[in-house]
């Protein structure tokens, strides 16, 4: 019975610490789930606050861009009255300085009609072509002044709903916006009336510029052909220069082929000389030999005769001796006429090669 008792009291505990344990967590819970949604209802008021302070400067900011348009568009319409009254100036001068050129002109087309009929059949496809697009313009600018009244009318009952809250102000304020816009729509025609104007000013203009660069383009032209002459003509001295650089390299090539062949023959005349001073030496050589020979001989001969026949001197050897005496003149006679004929022809050689180095230099 104890331990049952026990028992009993022991599961009661454990069951009353589940239930407390389970209450627990279940506060816990409660609480997490408070706290983020505390968390979240916090992040939703600071981004409802932020959203309602971006709105405030985004408004602010509007209010300040219109009052700088305002202030803007003030300023714009005196600068364009006064660019207007400088425009208008600048074209009554213009238009003095076209009337006269256009006398010229017509004093210039008479004198050149085909020309003149054909410059204005294109003057007038491009007056065409200019008045197209200035009527582009002329509506892009009229489509723009609908615009910007169309804006103007919308920003002006933007306004009148703001100033519902302060009626008196709101009403003095719309009759001086109202008043604004009829004045800005006055000064949008009358821009319309001055830009169309400027227009036609502005055609003048071109067509004068046109003229301008036609004869801009004449001069270019005629530049051109001075040019290509000037380029045609120095073409031309280059290539008689190279032409007369071509002869020169040609005559030094015949001059150095012409003391080539003069060194040759120079060459092959000193070669001749030494060949007939070696045969010249040779000669003598060999007459000194036969000479020397026929003095051993005769000297032998004498020895001979002189041991055989002391002092008996015949007729006959006397005889013998003469010839011997005379075949000696004749032999130097000969060879002193063989080595003046060998001077003599390698000399008509020298004068030979020498004619002829000359002749074909």
């Amino acid at each position: 019975m104890a331990e049952k008792k026990a028992a009993a009291e022991k599961k009661a505990l454990a069951e009353k610490k589940a239930a407390a344990e389970k209450k627990a967590a279940a506060e816990k819970k409660a609480a997490a789930e408070k706290k983020a949604l505390a968390e979240k209802k916090a992040a939703a008021e600071k981004k409802a606050a932020a959203e309602k302070k971006a709105l405030a400067e985004k408004k602010a900011a509007a209010e300040k861009k219109a009052a700088a348009e305002k202030k803007a568009a003030a300023e714009k319409k005196a600068l364009a009255e006064k660019k207007a009254a400088a425009e208008k100036k600048a074209a009554a001068e213009k238009k003095a300085a076209a009337e006269k050129k256009a006398l010229a002109e017509k004093k210039a087309a008479a004198e050149k009609k085909a020309a003149a009929e054909k410059k204005a059949a294109a003057e007038k496809k491009a007056a065409a072509e200019k008045k197209a697009a200035a009527e582009k313009k002329a509506a892009a600018e009229k489509k723009a002044a609908a615009e910007n009244k169309a804006l103007a009318e919308k920003k002006a009952l933007a306004e009148k709903k703001a100033a519902a809250e302060k009626k008196a102000a709101a009403e003095k304020k719309a009759a001086a916006e109202k008043k604004a816009a009829a004045e800005k729509k006055a000064l949008a025609e009358k821009k319309a009336a001055a830009e169309k104007k400027a227009a036609a000013e502005k055609k003048a203009a071109a067509e004068k510029k046109a003229a301008a660069e036609k004869k801009a383009a004449a001069e270019n032209k005629a530049a051109a052909e001075k040019k290509a002459l000037a380029e045609k003509k120095a073409a031309a001295e280059k290539k008689a220069a190279a032409e007369k650089k071509a002869a020169a390299e040609k005559k030094a090539l015949a001059e150095k082929k012409a003391a080539a062949e003069k060194k040759a023959a120079a060459e092959k005349k000193a070669l001749a000389e030494k060949k007939a001073a070696a045969e010249k030496k040779a000669l003598a050589e060999k007459k000194a030999a036969a000479e020397k020979k026929a003095l051993a001989e005769k000297k032998a001969a004498a020895g001979a005769s002189r041991i055989q026949q002391k002092n008996l001197k015949t007729a006959s050897e006397k005889k013998r001796e003469q010839r011997n005496e005379f075949l000696k003149v004749s032999v130097y006679i000969d060879t002193g006429k063989i080595l003046g004929l060998v001077s003599l022809g390698v000399a008509a050689s020298a004068i030979l090669m020498g004619i002829l180095a000359f002749i074909v230099k």
